[in-house]
């Protein structure tokens, strides 16, 4: 079984890369994708980060739609996924729904699962395309995607949510040959200028990386870790 899904998901790759060279990309795009923070507020993505805030502290815990401090503080560092699937309910489909809130959801469809230690696992990302269409979302997962393909994907209105370094954020927290470990969305590039542009879940404010960053493709592969989900509404 494992066999015959990494055949297709090559297969997949092969097809998908095979229509963005063969098609044509549009100079440039950007669009306007409500931002969402994984973390309570968005000025405490660095406040987390940099261990100035405990999750289980912050008194906005509730706008995250966790049952409380304690369950939010569980997911605050590992739900940049649902934070960034709530960025593309809330652009295709003008729906606010809580990052937590889809945390718990996808947890009980298998799209992440309680370690032994009582920590949430990483996001699967199988299982997360099969989850998010109860939502009327799409989602296509792409094992190889090459910056081509995610300006095919922007270029036909659909968006990226891609696998990337943390570092991205410009502040240390992971090793610099990590392959990903963070999820964030593309919202828009510039051939051109060559630069992609994201919005980033745990981004900082001080540094503006996290709503409309945009970075040049020489910095963005120093990060990007070559996979990614395409999603589009149903």
């Amino acid at each position: 079984m494992k066999i015959y899904r990494r055949f297709i998901q090559e297969l997949n790759n092969f097809i998908y890369a095979f229509k963005a060279y063969a098609s044509r990309i549009k100079p440039k795009v950007e669009y306007n994708v409500p931002f969402v923070c994984q973390f309570a507020h968005s000025d405490h993505s660095e406040l987390s980060l940099k261990k100035k805030l405990d999750p289980k502290d912050d008194k906005y815990w509730f706008e995250t739609g966790a049952i409380s401090p304690e369950r939010y503080a569980e997911w605050a560092f590992t739900m940049c996924g649902m934070a960034s699937a709530a960025m593309a309910l809330s652009h295709f489909k003008n729906k606010d729904i809580k990052p937590v809130v889809l945390a718990e959801d996808a947890l009980s469809h298998n799209v992440y699962h309680e370690e032994e230690d009582g920590t949430l696992s990483s996001m699967k990302y199988r299982e997360f395309a099969e989850w998010i269409g109860k939502y009327n979302l799409k989602a296509t997962v792409l094992s190889r995607l090459n910056v081509r393909g995610i300006q095919f994907a922007l270029t036909n209105e659909k968006l990226v949510m891609i696998s990337v370094n943390p570092d991205i954020r410009e502040y240390e927290t992971a090793s610099q040959t990590q392959k990903g470990g963070h999820l964030v969305i593309v919202t828009g590039y510039n051939k051109d200028e060559r630069t992609i542009i994201i919005n980033n879940p745990s981004g900082f404010v001080s540094n503006n990386t996290q709503i409309g960053h945009t970075i040049s493709l020489k910095v963005f592969n120093k990060y990007y870790a070559g996979r990614g989900i395409i999603l589009d509404s149903k």
